[in-house]
This record gives C-alpha cells, structure tokens and sequence, in this order.
C-alpha cells in the first residue's frame, strides 16, 4: 500500500465539488469480515486535529475542520471481491477513487459513547482498480459534539478517528488485508466542510478541494487510543436521505423592511416579493428568503443554486414563524413572518449552515452530509446575490423507503392528519435510535 496522489488529480475533482450527494451505483452494503478482521488495522488520527478544551454549556462548539484520511492500495492479480469494513469516532463518509462509497449517512449512528461503535462493510468490486485511493472525511458527530458531550473538561471524544480493513480475494485463491496504519495512511484536516456537527450544523467552502486532493494538507497519522469499547457490524438502523420523500416549498417570500413595529412588539416583515416552486428564485444582500416546506420533520436542505465565487449564503432552519406583531409577551424573538428560533438549544452558534460558492459559473448542488435539523422553515440571507433553481427539503430517517410497505387513508380529513403527523413522527424520531426533538 503506497500513497501517491499525483497521478488521480484530474479524474476525481469534478464528481466531488459539483454536487457531493451522488455516490456509485454499484457498492452496497455487504457482509462484515471476521471480526479477527480487525487485528490487522488501528485506530489513527489527523496529528493536527484540534481539541476543544473547557466547560461544554450552550455556548461551545465542537473543533473546526474535517479529519481526513487517505492510502493507496495497489492491486496484485485479478480481483475475484473486495470488501471494505469500516468505522469511525464521529460522522464519516467514504470514497474510492473519488466516488462516495454507499447510500447510508451520518454513519456509524448514534451509539453509548464508550461501550460500541458501529461498523459498515461495503461491496467496492465494481469500483476498484488495479490503483486505488481509499479516503475517509470524518467530523465530529457522535464522538466530540455536544450531543453526547456536557462536562466541565471539553468534549467526551478529543479527536475525531477512522479504521477500516480492506480484504481483497483474488481470483487464484489468495486474500490480502489492507488495515489502517501510521505507515501507509496519511491524515490531516482539510477539504471543504469547515465546521460540522450535529447540534452546530454544517459550514461548507465549495472552493477548497477535497483531502484525497491535497496531499500537502496530509501527513502521518497518530494512534487513536481513546475508544476502548466494542465494534459490531450494523444490524439494521441505517440512516438515509429520503429523496423520495424530498419537500417542496408551499410557501417562498423575500422581506427586508419592518412594519408596526412598538414597545413590547418587533412589529412584521413586509413582504417584498413571493414566488412559487419552479421559479428562479433571487435573494440579494440585505434580504431574507424564507422558505416553508409545509411540514414539519428532521430533514435537511437540498440547494441548486448559483452565486459568484466567495459569496457566502446563511441558512437557518425554524420550527415556527414569529406572529403576533412580533409580541415579547407571547414569546416571539423578531417581527411577525419571520423565523422563530428561541426553542433552539444553540440559537446563536448553531443549527445552521454556511456555504461559500466557487462560483464557477453554472449552477451547482448542495446537501449537508455532517448534520441534521428538525424544521418546517429555513430563512435564507447572504453577502451577495444568489439564484435558487431549487430548493428542496429532505427528510433524514432511518425508515427506509423500502420498510414503508403499505398506506392508511380514510374518508375523514383530520383523521387523516392525524395518520399523517403520526407517520411523520416516527421518520424524524426513528433516526439510528429513537430520539427526541432534533432541532432542540
């Protein structure tokens, strides 16, 4: 196993920055190895990764940056299958040869913290070479946010980590096993996602290049020795984006100016402009676009949108609108129309994402792959002009498409809402565990 990455710059880059959403095709979940498997490999480390340090209240934020870790596997003869087992402390995504690797997200799940891990063996035949990048980005998620962290001494996990073993079985009837090491990985903190976590949301520079890119962003692992518990292949529980499930906006206004506005009262927005679901929507400096789905359920937003290179666009998801004039006495945070975020455990530093375009031009694509949030709104502001070709809400579940087998409808309207509401509730708390409120 060598690390060399000169010769794959070209083929991998486009795939990556243009939409980081599609994956291959071919790989799907498969049978885990042997857990002897595991012997072969370690848990390692970016040695640059920071550790949040201090008391963990409302204010804290999981550490900036992506961890990522890349080798090279060079094939010896003809492959009859290759597997890749693999885990992670934190929220982590894999690629070979610059494809996303499975349709799970927000893997290995949401597990205790000390006792287990979850472990995802994936079928990558169909998309291996005779040379092969193998890369992972993890972020936080799980490991060393606050969702699982609240003491007095920084996050319960320090920094983020990755191991895997790959088994390659020829077809003359040899197996080798390629595991993680600090000799033939290399890591560092790097690519386009910033800040990731699950309480903090997602920020994301479309202009940086993805790890297995920038090998002068990546170097020697360390040994990661701070999980101590046992790893067990997943048993179902999965979490998906539920494309098939993808929201449009029942309702879409941009507002700038206030209305009313009284001692006591933040008064209401006036509405400058409303569009529909199909038109190109335009959102200049200065102005809010807020967008309702209609529904309320843990999801996360899809963009395709366009803006010039280093225009940064903000969006912060909502349960709720302001009402009431915008009343103090009944709760609401701003004027009337806009979002209500007073509900949220961290209103101020998280639950929102942050994207930074390219700007090269065209119109590209967007889904957060760190994070989730429960909402039925998203308000949109940024330091530049950008045009929304669309925008899309997609639920995040663990019900899959496939274990939804049947539908109840009946000749009563609020009977049917309550199926309704009842169904929805379970996609957005079935989420690798039953949970409650993500968005609180």
């Amino acid at each position: 196993m060598k690390y060399c990455l000169a010769p794959y710059l070209v083929a991998v880059s486009v795939p990556f920055l243009m939409a980081s959403c599609g994956n291959s095709g071919d790989v799907r979940l498969t049978d885990s190895l042997d857990d002897s498997a595991w012997e072969q490999s370690s848990w390692i480390s970016a040695a640059d990764a920071p550790v949040i340090t201090g008391p963990i209240g409302a204010g804290e934020r999981a550490a900036d940056g992506a961890s990522w870790f890349v080798a090279e596997v060079d094939l010896s003869g003809k492959v009859e299958s290759g597997r890749w087992m693999t885990t992670g402390l934190g929220v982590y995504q894999l690629y070979v040869n610059g494809e996303l690797v499975g349709e799970e997200v927000l893997k290995p799940g949401f597990t205790h913290f000390s006792k287990t891990k979850i472990s995802y063996t994936y079928d990558i035949t169909d998309i291996l070479r005779k040379h092969n990048v193998l890369a992972a980005q993890v972020t936080p998620g799980w490991w060393a946010d606050k969702i699982v962290s609240t003491g007095p001494d920084g996050m319960n996990g320090r920094k983020c980590a990755f191991r895997s073993v790959l088994e390659i079985t020829y077809t003359d009837g040899r197996k080798e096993l390629f595991g993680t090491d600090t000799l033939n990985w290399k890591a560092g903190i790097a690519g386009p996602v910033k800040h990731a976590a699950i309480y903090d949301g997602e920020e994301y520079d479309a202009r940086e290049l993805p790890g297995f890119l920038v090998p002068e962003k990546l170097s020697v692992p360390e040994v990661n020795t701070e999980f101590n518990g046992e790893i067990v292949p997943t048993g179902g529980a999965e979490i998906y984006h539920r494309h098939d499930l993808a929201l449009a906006p029942v309702r879409a206004y941009v507002w700038k100016e206030v209305e009313g506005e009284r001692e006591g009262e933040a008064g209401k927005v006036v509405i400058e402009r409303e569009y529909k679901d199909g038109d190109v929507m335009r959102l200049s400096k200065g102005e809010n676009l807020v967008i309702d789905f209609g529904q309320n359920s843990a999801a996360v937003p899809f963009f395709k949108f366009k803006a010039a290179e280093g225009v940064t666009l903000n969006c912060l998801p909502a349960e709720m609108l302001n009402d009431g004039n915008g009343a103090v006495s009944r709760g609401m945070d701003g004027p009337e129309g806009s979002i209500h975020r007073r509900n949220l455990r961290t209103q101020d530093v998280g639950i929102r994402l942050d994207y930074t375009f390219a700007g090269d031009g065209g119109y590209v694509s967007y889904i957060p792959m760190c994070t989730f949030f429960g909402y039925r709104f998203i308000n949109l502001t940024a330091d530049g002009d950008v045009s929304f070709r669309s925008i899309r809400s997609i639920p995040v579940s663990s019900i899959s498409r496939e274990l939804e087998t049947g539908v109840i409808s009946t000749g009563n309207d609020l009977v049917n809402r309550l199926i309704s509401n009842t169904v929805w509730g379970q996609r957005s708390n079935y989420l690798s565990v039953p949970t409650d409120c993500p968005q609180r």
